[in-house]
């Protein structure tokens, strides 16, 4: 027997033995017949013969029995996002709630009368004539697909209506509007001026370790925010000094929107390195938190939303920058490198991007041009994630701000262990000159660093 051809021509035909059999389910029944033949062909015109005589339509289901629009996706909700990662089940029911633009406009149809044309009318309608983005319309457009997916899986729809729609939607972006919607990058906006950057750490020194700590994870590694928020110290590789080039982070999941732990937005684990101004930062944290244990998270009590709102706003105040959002952090680091002449393919490594090609399409202005950059060189003990420290501040007072990066600036027993050296005499460093920052001491009574910034 002959295996079964592709194409929707043969659809609902399965073999058993030397026998082709049609099956299907409609709404909740279950039709089985022997079409008592081993021929597909043959097979697919008995299936034909057979529908026509029970009046069954193409959904595979009595013309009474299709399904109502708003029925089946409570239906889909129930039974067909188990599989989801936990933010995109989250988002499902927001996508399909009563008021939203897909039961509003289709709810009250059977999922059979729902056509390429009417989705068109759709798009027009609660995308176009409302200024939304295509963006946001594809992600409509992606839900409806997954609950029409799901009705084609029970036999309840022939086929899907949304192919042919999005192809409707690759030729709207053909044109002049639709190539700049569409173009990578559009949404891509890095920190550029390096006195930005230095005022926007300095800022979040001020706010606190933890805030500081989260905002250098973010710029000095590319993490993304659900990354850094699944951090726990366990995956902190310090390495013997900070000028141990494998120092670095092992980043194997994540906590989109803070919530339950998910593997990463790729599916696989990646090493990313650590800079000698992340080290410090998160060195800093770790004995502020009394040197907590492996599998506690750097970032346990962050909630994104309100970091958002309260530490993020007022550090991005203080600094002077303006409205910035924390993702900016993660493409100032791409986009610094890549300017630096690090490799390519090692910033996408780093983003932790599925592949070279996607770091190209979102970075191409920075990822070269026409004109030879000679790449800056890597000191000894550095790693490119340095470069970033090496932004030189020339403009006012930002030249007198210190960001420490090394281990003398943290007390002799930084990366003792609990059993090492902890009395206070061992814990004393200072700079030469009264710098701001400088005086670096144990508060006796606390146990943990305390700062004197003038």
């Amino acid at each position: 027997m002959k295996a079964k051809p592709k194409g929707p021509k043969y659809r609902n035909l399965h073999a058993r033995g030397e026998t082709i059999y049609y099956e299907r389910e409609a709404h909740g029944k279950r039709v089985k017949k022997s079409l008592e033949t081993n021929d597909w062909t043959a097979a697919a015109a008995r299936r034909d013969l057979y529908e026509e005589s029970k009046g069954i339509t193409l959904t595979g289901a009595l013309p009474d029995e299709v399904p109502l629009f708003a029925d089946f996706a409570k239906r889909y909700l129930e039974e067909d996002t188990a599989h989801l990662a936990p933010s995109t089940r989250h988002d499902r029911p927001l996508y399909l709630r009563p008021d939203g633009p897909l039961l509003r406009r289709l709810g009250a149809l059977p999922i059979d009368e729902i056509t390429p044309p009417l989705l068109r009318t759709f798009w027009n309608e609660e995308i176009t004539a409302k200024a939304l983005s295509a963006q946001t319309g594809r992600h409509y457009v992606n839900v409806l697909a997954a609950v029409l997916g799901y009705a084609v899986d029970l036999g309840l729809l022939g086929a899907s209506p949304v192919a042919a729609f999005r192809e409707t939607l690759r030729r709207r972006s053909r044109t002049k509007r639709g190539r700049a919607e569409a173009t990578s990058g559009r949404q891509i906006r890095p920190i550029e001026r390096p006195q930005e950057i230095a005022a926007l750490l300095e800022a979040a020194r001020v706010e606190g370790p933890l805030p500081f700590a989260l905002v250098t994870t973010l710029l000095d590694s590319g993490l993304r925010f659900g990354e850094a928020l699944g951090l726990t110290w366990g995956q902190v590789a310090w390495g013997t000094d900070e000028n141990d080039p494998g120092r670095g982070l092992v980043i194997d999941r994540s906590r989109p929107r803070g919530g339950e732990d998910d593997l990463t937005k790729s599916g696989r684990a990646r090493r990313v390195a650590l800079s000698r101004r992340l080290r410090f930062a998160m060195a800093e944290l770790y004995h502020a938190r009394f040197k907590p244990g492996p599998e506690v998270r750097l970032f346990g009590g962050v909630n994104p939303r309100n970091f958002r709102a309260r530490e993020w706003r007022r550090i991005c105040g203080r600094a002077g920058i303006g409205h910035r959002a924390p993702k900016d952090l993660r493409d100032t680091f791409a986009s610094q490198l890549l300017t630096a002449g690090v490799q390519l393919g090692y910033v996408s490594q780093q983003l932790g991007h599925s592949d070279v090609s996607v770091t190209a399409r979102h970075y191409a202005r920075w990822a070269g041009g026409d004109e030879y950059r000679a790449p800056l060189t890597i000191e000894s003990g550095e790693v490119p994630a340095d470069l970033l420290a090496r932004l030189v501040v020339t403009v006012g007072d930002l030249n007198s701000h210190h960001i420490p990066t090394s281990d003398t600036e943290l007390s002799d027993d930084a990366f003792a262990s609990d059993s090492g050296n902890t009395s206070d005499d061992a814990g004393i460093t200072r700079r030469r000159g009264g710098d701001p920052g400088a005086i670096r001491t144990r508060d006796p009574q606390l146990r943990r660093l305390v700062l004197y910034p003038d």
